[in-house]
């Protein structure tokens, strides 16, 4: 607990506070704190009571600050009147309470300066969202909103919150069929509206102290073309359903909802709500995938408007199609015949309830379990198959990814890229044993260069340029004879693989790739050194962690 007389200090030094109590070890708002301060603060040379509350983890979540009596609706305040001071996501605090206290009187006295002078007004078009669901008996929707933005007749259904300690319905509503499967949604679906709006001046949230939820809904009403609505209202029952998207400006967007019993509008001049039996507010919680893939650093259309060849389901291939569809790829075509066996389960990103089946079946269920609008096709082939019978055309993908892992094939298939000329973009990425090191290569033929130009032939020998390894040492393991050979390495060493090729693929796809490329990731020696193996030339000469050279300046190290 923090000493008194510290606190009394800081508070009565300072000239903005006046008329100090102090209590300890109390509560407040239903919070508890170990000091608590009731006093005046100076705004606008007006004295406003405020309580400022001490807990005893101040270093973790700062103080609490509380308008105390009449409550002013102004940006960054909950209904219990507490100030939203700083967004202390991704801030370090540092432990100064002398300096953090003043700093927060300091930022009290502006938000609420900046509120009743209205300068910081537009800051509740941010908070919109988090506003109306302040109001009073609220309920919530789950919403996949349209892609397409025009009023439109949206399906519903209602279910019962799984949550013990909140028993009240939950919505959710689309205007997909295939939402409510995927959602798991299986009740009664009945008719609601989604309007589009986009006002000419920003639409305020309702005044969580003060407010007439029909007057504000009639005023998102006037937005509505009069016959657009007839038809359709026309749709709907007697408990209606209405979902506004509220197209704020280019980069803000809210949404709010409402639920009306047995409404009467009168529909002469316009839209307008004349009565009702009740009318509840719903807060919207999206969850389309536009939305959803929001805080992803890829923007909404690099990668989910693009069509993908994943080669290889294996360890690698396991971990780049999970970071490619958690990055937001929605396409996704998966060649691989192999089938999980239990002993791959340790360095692949499936399980052993994926046990006897095929791999690409298995990741192709994962992201039908796990993310929506995701489709996967596979084929169950090796490449070479799936090319010859013509089961599938590379030119139908906007970009192919090799995860086999295999320079012999790997090699097959730039052979074929060659001869038949496609110019599309492929990357090969592979591991080397023992967690010594990774590489992933990006090529497109019209860059010159191609996948042969990792290796050279010396003494009738074919060198792979890129290694980390001595050549002419042996590493595959076995466990089953010939049929069960493998290259040792651990998870850890896919999962890097799969980000070095992620974010290479990141800047294809904004276009600072420029040449036919190799990056090479150094892993440490030790478990290699242990293990009675000999590193390369280049492995010994490359000081950085990570290294990129244009394939075109890949050298053989001296042997």
């Amino acid at each position: 607990m923090y000493d008194y007389s510290i606190i009394r200090d800081v508070i009565l030094d300072n000239k903005y506070i006046s008329e100090a109590e102090f209590e300890q070890n109390t509560m407040f708002n239903g919070q508890s704190y170990s000091w608590l301060i009731h006093c005046k603060l100076d705004v606008l040379k007006k004295w406003i009571p405020i309580v400022i509350g001490i807990p005893l983890n101040w270093e973790l979540n700062l103080f609490d600050f509380y308008l105390n009596g009449e409550i002013l609706f102004i940006p960054h305040i909950d209904k219990s009147g507490k100030l939203c001071l700083f967004e202390l996501e991704g801030k370090l605090i540092y432990p100064d309470f002398e300096g953090l206290l003043n700093q927060c009187i300091l930022r009290a006295k502006e938000l609420i300066t900046d509120g009743i002078l209205g300068k910081n007004k537009n800051d509740f078009i941010r908070e919109f969202d988090s506003y109306f669901g302040l109001l009073k008996d609220k309920l919530i929707a789950h919403v996949v909103l349209p892609i397409e933005k025009k009023h439109i007749n949206i399906k519903f259904c209602e279910k019962e919150t799984k949550d013990k300690l909140e028993k009240r319905e939950i919505y959710f509503a689309s205007i997909n069929q295939k939402d409510f499967s995927i959602w798991g949604h299986r009740r009664t679906q009945k008719n609601g509206i989604y309007f589009y709006i986009k006002p000419c001046e920003y639409i305020f949230p309702p005044n969580i102290f003060n407010y007439n939820l029909n007057e504000f809904l009639n005023k998102l009403l006037d937005f509505i073309n009069l016959e657009t609505f007839k038809k359709l209202r026309s749709k709907c029952k007697n408990k209606l359903v209405l979902i506004f998207e509220i197209q704020q400006d280019e980069k803000t967007t809210n949404s709010c909802g409402f639920i009306i019993e047995k409404p009467n509008f009168l529909l002469k001049d316009k839209v307008k709500l004349v009565s009702f039996n009740k009318i509840t507010p719903l807060l919207i919680h999206r969850v389309d995938v536009n939305y959803l893939s929001s805080r992803i650093s890829f923007s909404s259309n690099e990668l989910s408007n693009k069509s993908i060849l994943l080669i290889g389901c294996g360890s690698i291939g396991g971990y780049v199609f999970h970071n490619l569809i958690k990055s937001g790829c929605k396409n996704i075509t998966l060649v691989d015949d192999d089938i999980m066996k239990p002993e791959n389960v340790f360095r692949h990103f499936l399980g052993i309830e994926s046990s006897y089946i095929y791999k690409a079946k298995s990741l192709a269920n994962y992201a039908k379990n796990t993310l929506p609008e995701i489709e996967v096709k596979i084929i169950l082939k090796k490449i070479e198959n799936a090319i010859t019978d013509c089961s599938l055309n590379f030119n139908n993908f906007d970009y192919i990814i090799s995860a086999i892992g295999n320079h012999t094939i790997n090699n097959w298939v730039n052979k074929y890229i060659l001869e038949n000329k496609i110019l599309k973009t492929i990357f090969y990425i592979w591991n080397e044993p023992l967690d010594i090191g990774s590489h992933v290569v990006r090529i497109n033929i019209k860059d010159k260069n191609d996948y042969r130009d990792i290796f050279s032939i010396v003494n009738n020998e074919i060198l792979d340029l890129s290694s980390y390894v001595k050549s002419g040492q042996t590493f595959t393991k076995t466990y089953s004879g010939c049929n069960g050979t493998f290259i040792p390495y651990g998870s850890t060493l896919s999962i890097e693989s799969s980000i070095l090729l992620m974010d290479l693929l990141k800047r294809e796809l904004v276009g600072k790739v420029k040449n036919n490329t190799i990056i090479s990731k150094k892993g440490d020696d030790y478990y290699f050194n242990k293990a009675g193996f000999l590193v390369s030339n280049r492995y010994k000469t490359q000081k950085e962690k990570y290294l990129e050279v244009a394939l075109c300046d890949l050298r053989k190290d001296d042997e």
